[in-house]
């Protein structure tokens, strides 16, 4: 029988019968047969293990947040995390303490585990395993999946999904995925939450059954995991504390992604005008640094490029390392292009267990495609390359660079995606592939304040209700003042757009669009106070000097229940009980899906070509 010792793969290796373990004792499991565990923390040492896990420490301060982190808040104990939150003095001052552990690993596509046991006992403890880089020095923050955000006392979870690739802010601003979703922890307290990251985007676990799905293909990162309590969360509960939550372990697991690249950053797409472009997100630097740089303009693919060159004489290597990857036979591709007389143009691959394999780069100003195969990764880790060395009026660039395992017949490479807003674009979009079901509970999606703001709108969805009943599954409406938009819908099937605010509403209505169990596409304009409704296409209603334009920037929106029981506030949600200006709605039951709002008005033939459901 195989004893319980701990799977941690700090050498890239699975020690003992572990893997078997954690596969029989889990209750949850990976998605898909073909997942093999890459690494996995039990928690069964005698202390925090320094090669895998770095101390959260340092205040967290913000909209309803006031947390102090401490590295003497966490232990190992019983075979378990235990992160301590507590009221205390800190340097003379009250504080609310927490703390939490940042691995030192970083992880890309794959599917993530934990189970915990959330302090629940009092308010104020947010409790969350999540996934970010860290910026600084690692130059590595992408995004942000938090696999669960719990604030104490509160059934509530958040699956979010936050990208900080922007050049205007509008990705951030509109939360590609914000959603909040009903739980239920085990009579011990104890649940089992998961998250698979893949090219197509991210799927949310709670106890081995899907709750939450974001579609955002093609975003490739290796980033942290977060395992972390943080006190000080909106009202604190100070008489309950000192309280605990508690990680019984952490997996990752790993499959293969034919044609799909694995290197974050090839593209040179991630900077944008956010971060120095002398220092390539995901990437490192050594040698002359000041001669590397993303450059904007002339891309082979997008609008990034990475370029090597200076007025003077030059040495520098561009260099990324992956690990916690599969093992097998690799491919590494690239465009390049170079001018001048380069002594060194090469890409090197190096650390995968072999010898290194190295590739001079053809000389021409045009755009090559270049490719090494036959990668033989041995040791579940890789390092890539690029390295120049010249004088002055020499230059390399090189863009899409890839690193994958080959693509099946018949299959495409996909490509780098390049994050620049296109004016046609919505601003926001949810469900494009599959509806969201509710049934009517606490469950819902925030949108960001941005979305449906100015003074042309499209909101455009497809709903099929499971009976018809008056509710609002789509608001971004402030409760007394401003001026924001809600679209409703009636048990006589009628489907409304609201203006203004709760307090004052101006109603547009078209009757006798929906029946129950019946997918309806509704687009719903607002054009400089022209009002027009459709379904499927169709126009159903026209309204002149409708209401006023939704120019309100404080409201967050949210799609599903829209009770008003739970409010965004900065970073977090938090509980504030029944709102009373939308008590006699209830919450919307039935499917949501190809959610699309633009910040400008769709002309009718525009409208018409969305088509049917």
């Amino acid at each position: 029988m195989c004893p319980r010792v701990p799977v941690r793969t700090s050498g890239l290796r699975l020690l003992g019968c572990a893997a078997a373990w954690a596969a029989a004792t889990a209750v949850a499991a990976p998605p898909s047969p073909d997942y093999e565990l890459l690494f996995a923390e039990e928690f069964d040492g005698p202390g925090v293990a320094a090669a895998d896990w770095n101390f959260r420490t340092g205040p967290r301060t913000g909209t309803g947040i006031d947390g102090l982190n401490l590295a003497r808040n966490v232990r190992i104990a019983d075979g378990h995390l235990v992160i301590e939150a507590k009221h205390e003095t800190v340097d003379g001052k009250p504080a609310h303490t927490g703390g939490g552990l940042i691995s030192t690993h970083r992880f890309g596509y794959g599917y993530y585990e934990v189970r915990s046991q959330p302090f629940m006992r009092g308010r104020g403890v947010h409790t969350a395993f999540w996934q970010r880089g860290m910026g600084g020095p690692e130059n590595n923050s992408i995004f942000e999946i938090d696999s669960h955000e719990i604030d104490s006392m509160q059934a509530i979870a958040c699956n979010n999904l936050y990208v900080d690739v922007s050049d205007a802010g509008y990705l951030e601003q509109a939360w590609p995925h914000r959603g909040q979703v009903p739980f239920k922890l085990g009579p011990d307290g104890w649940w089992i939450d998961a998250y698979e990251y893949t090219p197509d985007g991210v799927v949310f676990y709670d106890q081995g059954r899907v709750v939450a799905r974001a579609d955002f293909p093609d975003l490739v990162a290796a980033q942290n995991v977060w395992l972390t309590a943080l006190n000080g969360v909106g009202r604190v509960d100070v008489d309950k504390l000192p309280g605990e939550t508690r990680f019984d372990y952490f997996r990752f697991y790993a499959r293969d992604f034919p044609g799909a690249n694995l290197l974050p950053n090839g593209g040179f797409e991630y900077n944008q005008n956010k971060v120095d472009l002398q220092r390539p997100i995901a990437w490192r630097e050594s040698g002359d640094v000041a001669a590397a740089a993303v450059v904007r303009g002339g891309a082979a693919h997008g609008d990034f490029k990475l370029r090597h060159a200076a007025d003077r004489p030059f040495a520098v290597q561009t260099v990324q390392s992956l690990a916690f990857i599969r093992n097998g036979d690799y491919e590494v591709r690239a465009r390049v292009r170079r001018g001048g007389n380069l002594r060194t143009a090469r890409l090197r691959v190096s650390g995968f267990g072999g010898a290194d394999r190295v590739l001079d780069l053809p000389a021409g100003e045009t755009w090559t495609d270049v490719r090494l195969e036959g990668i033989a990764v041995a040791e579940k880790r890789v390092t890539i390359a690029l390295e120049s060395a010249g004088g002055s009026g020499d230059w390399l660039e090189a863009d899409e660079v890839m690193f994958l395992k080959p693509p099946l017949p018949g299959q495409a490479v996909r490509p780098s995606r390049s994050f620049a807003f296109k004016a046609g674009d919505p601003i926001w979009e949810l469900a494009p592939r599959a509806p969201i079901a509710f049934s009517g509970d606490e469950k819902f999606y925030f949108f960001g304040r941005n979305v449906g703001r100015g003074d042309a709108i499209t909101v455009s969805f497809v709903v099929r209700p499971e009976k018809l009943s008056d509710c609002f599954p789509l608001a971004r409406l402030p409760k007394t003042e401003g001026a924001g938009w809600a679209v409703g819908l009636t048990s006589a099937g009628t489907v409304f757009l609201r203006l203004g605010h709760h307090a004052r509403p101006v109603d547009v209505a078209a009757p006798a669009v929906l029946r129950a169990g019946v997918p309806v596409r509704v687009t719903c304009v607002y054009d400089r106070g022209t009002v027009s409704l459709y379904a499927d296409g169709i126009r159903k209603k026209t309204a002149d000097n409708a209401g006023p334009a939704p120019t309100d920037a404080a409201t967050a929106g949210r799609l599903g229940a829209n009770s008003g029981r739970y409010e965004a506030v900065g970073d977090v949600t938090l509980a504030t009980g029944p709102a009373a200006h939308v008590q006699r709605y209830g919450n919307f039951a039935g499917e949501l899906g190809q959610v699309r709002i633009y910040n400008r008005a769709l002309a009718a033939e525009d409208v018409a070509r969305l088509g049917p459901p």
